[in-house]
């Protein structure tokens, strides 16, 4: 009987250690809400909800990568827009000067107003995007694309490309407005900033046929500055597309790492309950036989 007894011992201590180990583990899911904790638990289902993790991680990246872009391309659109305002009114201003009734001193009024709009005109080119950037500078964004020099506005300074940025798997938008994109005519090469001042030139020299002449360069820079909103527009609103593209597959591959690795919470509470009643059974069980073997043993 000593032998039985030892036997039973041994059996009832080995299942009452699986069981509560059995329990922790419900328990650790419980509180993870993963059904599969460690690889070895399910190798398969835990390398689906690696992968899955891996690919969600890299969509965030693009997110990120979409929110800059789009916010960049924002404030790009929010500076040709104005950008076109001052142009419009400084096309205004000179076809007014062109005006053979107007006398030499309203000229000089006008002059002394496109002069102020040729400033604000240099501000908006120069314009910095939220991290400290020039807008317009394409690569070389650390660099003022456009500047004056003792009253003379310089050669374009900035870069003649822009960046690209990754968005999602083999996809790339790029950011390339640059100064000569949005303020030079496309045909010619000359920026706005020179027609303006040969504008002033002849203002002052009282050349009311070449002051003409600059209406049509003024209308070439125009045409420059709407086909970047343009591009600005259409990139924006592909970035907008793919960021609920990306979010979708986002959300898919979450949903496949939960499925592969996530917990059904009312099978896994119905079987702790289950497992702590059958636990303590068998330790009431036990305890009664322990209390029997050493009442006869005494006997």
């Amino acid at each position: 009987m000593r032998i039985s007894s030892n036997l039973y011992f041994q059996t009832a201590s080995k299942s009452m250690s699986k069981q509560q180990g059995d329990l922790v583990k419900i328990q650790s899911q419980l509180s993870t809400g993963q059904a599969v904790l460690k690889p070895s638990d399910d190798p398969l289902a835990m390398s689906t909800a690696i992968n899955a993790t891996e690919g969600v991680k890299k969509f965030n990246s693009f997110k990120s990568n979409l929110t800059y872009v789009k916010n960049t391309l924002g404030q790009m659109d929010v500076a040709l827009n104005a950008a076109s305002d001052v142009i419009r009114t400084v096309r205004d201003s000179i076809l007014t000067a062109s005006n053979t009734l107007i006398s030499p001193a309203d000229r000089a009024t006008i002059a002394e107003d496109i002069r102020g709009r040729f400033d604000e005109l240099l501000g908006i080119s120069n314009r910095k995007s939220t991290d400290g950037n020039f807008l317009f500078s394409g690569v070389a964004d650390d660099v003022q694309p456009f500047q004056v020099v003792a009253g003379v506005t310089q050669p374009y300074a900035g870069a003649d490309t822009g960046r690209q940025i990754q968005v999602s798997d083999g996809r790339k938008i790029d950011l390339t407005i640059t100064g000569q994109d949005a303020f030079e005519d496309q045909t010619t090469g000359k920026s706005i900033f020179t027609t303006i001042e040969d504008a002033l030139a002849d203002i002052a020299a009282g050349d009311l046929n070449a002051l003409r002449g600059r209406l049509d360069e003024m209308d070439a820079v125009f045409d420059s500055v709407q086909l970047s909103r343009t591009k600005a527009g259409l990139r924006e609103r592909e970035a907008e597309t793919i960021d609920q593209i990306n979010f979708a597959a986002s959300n898919e591959l979450e949903r496949v790492a939960g499925e592969a690795v996530g917990l059904d919470y009312a099978k896994a509470i119905t079987e702790l309950s289950q497992g702590q009643l059958k636990l303590q059974a068998t330790q009431q069980s036990f305890a009664s036989l322990g209390r029997l073997t050493l009442f006869n043993f005494i006997s």
